[in-house]
């Protein structure tokens, strides 16, 4: 340790002198101690790179040795060189004289302060607008440092930051910061520092902070990059602010220098403008042998050209785009000019040459230079104005240009600017006219100076969007790059990011909001899509739709629009269409323009017919090679023939359906009458809604008259197309939460232009989360869509009318009802026969006969949904069968393979016979009182029978609705299906279909769902009788119970379906009546209380005789004595079980028979059949 370390060592305010004499008395502000990660690690390794660089204080030493390098020049010669400098750049740069003489003294620093070799020359930030001079400013200084050999090369190397604005391509990154720092040249610039992603500016910072940065690569080798002896140079357009907020604390102690550029004085701007057009002269003169000749009203009007906003870029730009090139096109016409001399001159604020003479006739430039460069504001507003239709999108793009006159204003009177955001949606169905407008306002905003390029980049998602992470970042960068100074046009934007799991969309949509920031002052960028899939994604990214204010709604064409647009088409294409072609056109036009289904109409369709048009025409010349071949004819089109509709024809074609067809006759006549009014321009208002409900069974030709209307409403022009889409709940309710409504929309879109028929309908439950959500959707879109789109609703009459009051927004969209009554057996008959006649068949007469007895009989059979059309079609379907097997069979004549005999159709139901309730009661042994009943009942509903027959009043007010109470076992089941069979017979219930249940048949175990499953075990014994065992079991589960939902439900559709249904109920006669208690409602329902007693022992033995006897067994006497001592003990017990009991004990002979028979192999017939007491055995034996 040297005799002064260790004065420092004892004396402490030896330190503390050294630091105020290094850094004064107010140090710079340390950052604080919870600074970001970034910052953090910069600390880190400026720490921990000093200590491997510089062991053992060799630092200090090689620090010192740079220093005496350096000043090898003597401070006199350092001053005249740098004064020399000076001097030059005053010469070649205007303006900037403080930035200019702060510049220098960054870079003459290191010469006077001394050089770390281990570390940059210099670190210093150059901060300006865009075109300020700032790389000028440092080219120049390189060229004069070099000059003066205070450098070695006079080149400067660039690497811009902005290509790195997403993570992602750390090593490519690092390579090409490699090669920068690698070159031979001393200057380094680094553009863009604030477009760029923090683990980029990580490495910056430690080259800056310690001189050197040590990357791994993929392979795990270290590569040490070096920024010794270098200037490194950021150029920014940011506040000083943002700097140390960027990089932090230790970063900013490292920055020697933060210069700012100064904004030009209009004096500065008019110099640099007259070296401009001196370079132009030059040029002109080299190149074009032109002399140019010019006053200061053309300085000034070139100098207005200038913003702070795009610099001195757009006067450059506006000399190169709007003066040369045009002198170019002007030398390309062969004229010379006379002597070469050209005048430009300002003529109405637009740019002229005279050739020759100030006096000569002037010649504009804007009309010299290709229409796609003809910028001029006139020209572009022109364009604008020729285009067909869009207005409301014209009268938006023309007021472009107030805001942008205004910002220029407050700019020239000293005021700060504060321009709007230019970014746009365009919204519209394909073929409106969304790219052709974007290039216009691309042109547009070029024209009043809002950006300096004009041109249109077209991208979609496959031009954004990478396969591989980081990827699509440095895609999304790179078509950024390339629409600067232009429009950026993004169609069918809504595909970029589909949903929040669509990780490369995502990465795509931040790149595209980052990049909008950072150049948003030479960019404009428009998204295009759907309207409705448009709003979806800027809802689901909110940080999109904060920077688009500006929505533009491209409308469809009207059919007189895509008229004119043909015809401009095909002249483009040097074809004329004929005038007869016009009114097929218009009709074709109008018939596929439907609001909300227009994914190919507008002009791509208008493309299409013309194209397809040309096609055919070139057919046609090759068999008529004399016609005019610039001329499309209709047959060219190729129309399709209208066809009027006939509706009394189509009526006279459908069997029944009387008051069906006074209605759609009505309807009809309607339409005609508002038809006439409107061409005699009579103006009422009976506006209403076409939409219809159809109710009635199935079967009853809803389907069919719902095409007749579709045709009808198409003939009349109040529907494009007529198409008629069927669907149900299953087409509309999707199995996955959330998707209904996408469901319900998909279904209603196809059917836009036509009729919507939802069969059915009914059984959408506003109950039912998904159900609403349907119903909810269709109700939104029946408004959407007025006009294009007629719903027919169908169903059972009862079922919808409770279906429409429970959605009163459906309601009073359906003004219109009409009921679908049953075919009448002879109107069945007819159908059958048309349909035997329209699949090609015939029938004898022997055969249509047939087939008349056997629809009657099914008709009287047939159930409600069952019955009618379906019932004939079934029958028919059938009949065809059978005829196919008798033809494959047999040999039959080529003329018979279609005949349908009475055979095919086979027998008919026979008469009906009187229904022999005795005989069927002298079977069933015991219930005495329940037989009673049975026929007292029989008797009542035969006596009714005749009376309606016979036209007599009849009291239809008295329910049949039942209880059976007993023990199980007791016969409750078998009468059940009793009463079945003799309600069928006397046409109190269509069919003798018994459907038995219990508790477990009607309740679900979650909410809502009860109500469901006790309706679906209704309709499959609707027409028949429903039989509930054990009902007591509804109410057995308390107040919250889910069985007290499936008797509400049971008790409504009973009421709803008194003519149709029979309810059962069945159980313990205790049980019973407690439930009947406590259920009043039920009560009054169940009039009908039949008491089931249990069986005597006699009875009991007769059941088993009959089990016995019925399976071929003979019982012993002493069998028959232990059965019947076996029932004595039973029926002294509580819920024995009655037959039930006897079934058990039969069946256990059985088995037990067996066992005891399986040890003889010589069995004889007497033994098999012989059951003996030893198999007779009781329960718990």
């Amino acid at each position: 340790m040297t005799f002064k370390e260790l004065l420092k060592f004892l004396f402490p305010e030896w330190q503390i002198f050294s630091f105020i004499k290094q850094y004064g008395l107010t140090a710079r502000a340390q950052a604080p101690s919870s600074e970001p990660p970034l910052r953090q690690q910069q600390a880190g390794a400026s720490a921990q790179a000093s200590q491997s660089a510089t062991p053992g204080g060799r630092r200090d030493q090689a620090a010192s040795a740079s220093s005496r390098s350096a000043n090898k020049i003597k401070n006199g010669e350092l001053n005249r060189k740098f004064n020399a400098i000076g001097a030059d750049l005053t010469q070649h740069i205007v303006g900037q004289l403080q930035c200019q003489a702060r510049l220098l003294r960054a870079f003459k620093r290191p010469f006077v302060a001394g050089r770390d070799s281990l570390m940059p020359a210099n670190t210093l930030f150059l901060l300006g607008g865009e075109s300020s001079g700032r790389n000028t400013l440092i080219v120049q200084i390189a060229r004069q440092l070099a000059e003066r050999a205070l450098i070695q090369h006079d080149r400067v190397r660039r690497l811009d930051l902005a290509r790195y604005a997403s993570a992602g391509d750390e090593q490519n990154f690092l390579q090409e910061l490699g090669n920068t720092l690698r070159g031979p040249a001393e200057i380094v610039v680094f553009e863009h520092f604030e477009q760029c992603a923090d683990s980029y500016l990580r490495p910056l910072a430690q080259l800056v902070t310690s001189g050197q940065y040590q990357s791994m690569r993929a392979g795990g080798d270290a590569t040490l990059l070096t920024a010794r002896g270098k200037y490194l140079v950021f150029i920014s357009s940011v506040r000083e602010s943002v700097i140390s907020e960027t990089f932090g604390g230790p970063f900013m102690q490292a920055v020697n220098d933060v210069i700012s550029v100064d904004d030009y004085t209009p004096g500065e701007i008019k110099q640099l403008t007259l070296r401009f057009l001196n370079d132009l002269e030059q040029r002109s003169q080299k190149n074009l042998q032109f002399t140019l000749y010019y006053d200061d009203e053309l300085v000034q009007h070139c100098t207005a050209r200038y913003s702070k906003k795009q610099g001195l870029i757009a006067i450059r730009h506006y000399l190169q785009e709007t003066i040369y090139k045009a002198l170019v096109e002007y030398r390309l016409q062969d004229n010379a000019a006379g002597d070469g001399k050209l005048y430009l001159a300002v003529i109405d604020d637009a740019l002229a040459i005279r050739p020759g003479s100030p006096t000569a006739q002037p010649v504009c430039l804007d009309a010299l230079l290709p229409n796609r460069q003809n910028s001029s504001l006139l020209a572009v507003q022109q364009e604008l104005q020729a285009v067909i239709g869009l207005h409301s999108v014209k009268e938006y793009v023309l007021g472009l240009e107030n805001n942008a006159s205004i910002q220029k204003r407050r700019e020239k009177a000293g005021y700060k600017s504060s321009p709007v955001s230019m970014h746009m949606i365009f919204t519209g169905n394909p073929g409106t006219g969304k790219t052709m407008m974007a290039r216009i306002v691309a042109r547009y905003l070029k024209a009043i100076g809002v950006l300096t390029g004009g041109q249109l980049k077209e991208v979609t998602r496959a031009d954004l969007v990478g396969q591989y992470v980081g990827h699509t970042a440095r895609l999304t960068n790179e078509v950024i790059q390339s629409a600067l100074g232009g429009v950026l046009f993004i169609d069918e934007a809504y595909a970029l990011c589909r949903d929040r799991h669509d990780v490369f969309g995502i990465e795509a949509v931040d790149a595209l909001v980052k990049g909008i920031e950072d150049h948003r002052d030479n960019l404009v960028v428009i998204l295009a899509g759907y309207s409705d899939e448009m709003q979806t994604f800027l809802q689901a990214n909110s940080g999109l739709k904060s920077r688009f204010p500006n929505l533009i709604h491209f409308d469809d064409y009207s059919a007189d629009e895509m008229l004119k647009i043909a015809g401009l088409t095909a002249r483009a294409k040097g074809y004329v269409i004929d005038d007869a072609c016009n009114e097929p056109l218009l009709r074709q036009f109008e018939k596929s323009q439907i609001k909300g289904r227009n994914d190919s109409g507008n002009g791509r369709l208008v493309r299409n017919i013309i194209e397809g048009a040309i096609v055919e025409q070139s057919r046609r010349l090759a068999r008529e090679p004399k016609a005019d071949m610039g001329l499309l004819l209709a047959e060219d089109f190729k129309f399709v023939r209208h066809q009027d509709f006939d509706l009394e024809s189509v009526l006279a074609s459908i069997v029944g359906l009387e008051s069906v067809k006074q209605a759609i006759r009505a309807q009809h006549a309607m339409l005609l009458a508002a038809e006439k009014r409107r061409k005699a321009e009579v103006v009422v208002d009976i506006r209403q809604s076409l939409n219809i409900i159809f109710t009635g069974n199935p079967g009853t030709g809803k389907t069919t008259i719902a095409r007749v209307m579709a045709a009808m409403f198409k003939d009349m022009g109040l529907l494009k197309q007529g198409q008629l889409i069927e669907t149900d709940r299953s087409g509309l309710v999707s199995e996955y939460y959330g998707k209904t409504a996408e469901k319900t929309a998909a279904i209603v879109k196809s059917a836009l232009g036509g009729v919507l028929f939802i069969d059915e309908a009914y059984s959408l439950s506003a109950s039912r989360p998904g159900d609403k959500e349907a119903i909810d959707t269709l109700v939104k879109l029946i408004e959407d869509y007025r006009g294009e789109l007629v719903v027919i609703l169908a169903g059972y009459k009862k079922e919808m009318a409770d279906f429409m009051k429970n959605n009163s927004g459906l309601e009073s969209r359906f003004p219109l009802v009409i009921h679908f009554p049953d075919y009448s057996a002879e109107e069945l008959y007819h159908i059958a026969l048309l349909q035997v006649a329209r699949k090609g068949f015939r029938l004898t007469e022997q055969a249509q006969a047939r087939l008349h007895e056997s629809v009657a009989a099914a008709s009287r059979s047939a159930s409600a949904s069952s019955g009618n059309g379906r019932m004939v079609r079934n029958m028919l379907e059938k009949i065809l069968r059978n005829q196919s097997a008798r033809i494959a069979t047999t040999e039959v004549a080529a003329a018979d393979l279609t005949t349908i005999l009475p055979e095919d159709i086979g027998t008919a139901r026979p008469a009906e016979q009187a229904y022999d309730l005795e005989a069927v009661l002298n079977d069933i042994i015991g219930l005495n009182e329940v037989k009673t009943y049975i026929r007292s009942l029989y008797a009542r509903l035969r006596v009714l029978s005749e009376r309606r027959k016979m036209g007599l009043p009849v009291d239809g007010s008295q329910t049949l609705h039942m209880i059976f109470k007993g023990n199980p076992g007791t016969g409750k089941t078998m009468m059940a299906r009793i009463i079945a069979d003799v309600l069928s017979h006397i046409h109190v219930i269509q069919t003798n279909n018994l459907v038995e249940t219990d508790r477990a048949g009607l309740v679900a175990g979650y909410v809502g769902q009860t109500a469901i499953k006790t309706t679906e075990k209704v309709r499959e014994a609707m027409d028949g009788v429903l039989f509930i065992d054990e009902a007591y079991a509804l109410a057995q589960g308390g107040a919250n119970d889910f069985g007290r939902e499936a008797i509400d439900t049971l008790v409504k559709l009973m009421d709803d379906n008194r003519d149709r249904l029979v309810v059962i109920l069945a159980g313990y006669s205790q049980n019973m009546d407690a439930f009947l208690a406590m259920n009043p409602g039920l009560k009054s329902r169940f009039p009908n209380i039949i008491q089931f007693d249990d069986y005597s022992v006699d009875e009991l033995m007769r059941i088993a005789d009959q089990l016995y006897q019925k399976r071929g067994y003979v019982l012993e006497e002493a069998a028959r004595q232990k059965m019947r001592a076996l029932f004595t003990q039973a029926v002294s017990e509580t819920a024995f079980g009655n037959g039930r009991y006897v079934r058990n004990v039969f069946e256990k002979s059985l088995n037990q028979q067996a066992l005891r028979l399986s040890t003889d192999p010589d069995l004889t017939r007497e033994e098999l059949i012989t059951i003996e007491a030893s198999d007779i055995i009781a329960r718990q034996e």
